[in-house]
């Protein structure tokens, strides 16, 4: 039989943080970091943008791609049966 051992939660405790206040920004700083922030969120942007074209791209190949299957087997079906366009009016 196996036996568990509790957790010693008195002795396993990390201390308490010191309570320190961060200093506060600089007007420098906080630019820096609204720069910063804007370039990143940009780049966010466009690559959103640039994997959206591309989806949109794949997405309209594939949809060719299953028309042209449609197409084909339907050209297929009236060759078998001795169909002519004429007919299907």
């Amino acid at each position: 039989m196996t036996r568990f051992l509790r957790p010693s939660f008195s002795s396993s405790r990390a201390p308490a943080p010191a309570s320190r206040r961060p200093e506060p920004l600089s007007d420098d700083r906080y630019g820096d970091l609204l720069k910063r922030a804007s370039a990143f969120f940009a780049a966010a942007v466009e690559a959103s943008v640039e994997v959206s074209a591309e989806a949109s791209a794949a997405a309209s190949a594939a949809l060719a791609a299953q028309r042209q299957a449609a197409i084909d087997e339907i050209n297929g079906l009236m060759g078998r049966y001795g169909l002519t366009p004429d007919d299907l009016v």
